[in-house]
């Protein structure tokens, strides 16, 4: 075959391949800018899943490509600020709101509602520590087995709509667990008086006999005791930080041990119950009441606050 047939083939061969190759960048470059704008306009509805998923296949079209991973990262970030924000994790959401504010070669319209939302993180987080406050003021109530006042003070959350709201879910479900707690305890025989009033009334009836003073400053030094107790009171000769009788500290003839109150504890937090909202005594009554009853602490627990 003569060489110029040779060369022929050559250039047409050429040819061909050279133009497979640029259908081919055509094609790909064509697929890459349609998942481009199919993911900004995915942005633009904030769908961001498919958002993403489009600029994933934009990468696939074009690896590497700064933009499309730019887009992609922003977008998660965002996503994932929103989804903590959701889940009361402020700081982590921060970080995220701030990575996709400042993106570069990201969106625009990303970086505006990043903004927006780091606007917003802050107004969530103050109400947030406000309903803690609130909660805390609650549980110093509890504590103190003011249980009245405590329920109360919680209504300033209960009454608050927002409080419902998923970024406040994790105080205000410990608000419901204290105003069970709180109720508990009013059933069973707390009248919830505060102890301003207790030594009042203490003190007003302590003017008929020093004998009655001396009973009454024991029982006025425990707040939200039922007539019961408060009889018992007086006429316990013992001293201790609950003046009760040796009934509500002993298990068949046993002293109640520390260490069988932080087991007690360990379990009301196993229980998903608020720990905090338990004193030592009520605890005891606890024990005392499932062991009379045949049935475990934790059974107790379920049975009783659950």
């Amino acid at each position: 075959m003569k060489k110029w047939i040779w060369t022929i083939i050559v250039v047409v061969i050429v040819a061909l391949i050279g133009g497979y190759a640029y259908s081919s960048h055509r094609s790909m470059q064509s697929q890459y800018d349609t998942a481009m704008a199919d993911g900004k306009s995915a942005i633009q509805d904030k769908k961001y899943s498919e958002a993403e998923t489009d600029f994933q296949n934009a990468l696939r079209h074009k690896s590497n490509d700064k933009t499309a991973q730019a887009y992609l990262n922003q977008t998660q970030s965002l996503v994932s600020a929103e989804s903590n924000l959701q889940n009361g994790h402020f700081d982590v959401a921060k970080s995220d709101y701030n990575e996709a504010k400042n993106a570069n070669n990201g969106s625009s319209v990303l970086v505006k509602r990043a903004k927006d939302g780091l606007k917003n993180l802050k107004t969530v987080q103050l109400k947030a520590d406000t309903y803690q406050q609130i909660y805390d003021s609650a549980l110093t109530q509890n504590r103190a087995q003011q249980y009245t006042a405590s329920n109360s003070t919680l209504d300033r959350i209960f009454n608050d709509a927002e409080a419902k709201q998923a970024p406040y879910s994790t105080v205000y479900n410990k608000a419901v667990d204290l105003r069970s707690a709180n109720n508990k305890a009013i059933k069973n025989g707390g009248d919830g008086t505060p102890s301003d009033k207790v030594t009042a009334s203490n003190s007003s009836s302590s003017s008929a006999s020093s004998s009655s003073a001396s009973a009454n400053s024991n029982s006025s030094s425990v707040t939200g005791l039922t007539d019961a107790e408060k009889k018992e009171a007086k006429n316990y000769k013992g001293k201790n930080e609950y003046t009760v009788g040796k009934d509500r500290k002993e298990i068949n003839g046993k002293t109640i041990t520390a260490k069988q109150i932080q087991e007690g504890r360990n379990l009301i937090t196993a229980s998903g119950l608020e720990e905090g909202s338990f004193s030592d005594q009520d605890i005891r009554d606890g024990l005392i009441a499932a062991h009379k009853a045949g049935m475990t602490y934790a059974q107790y627990l379920q049975k009783n606050y659950k």
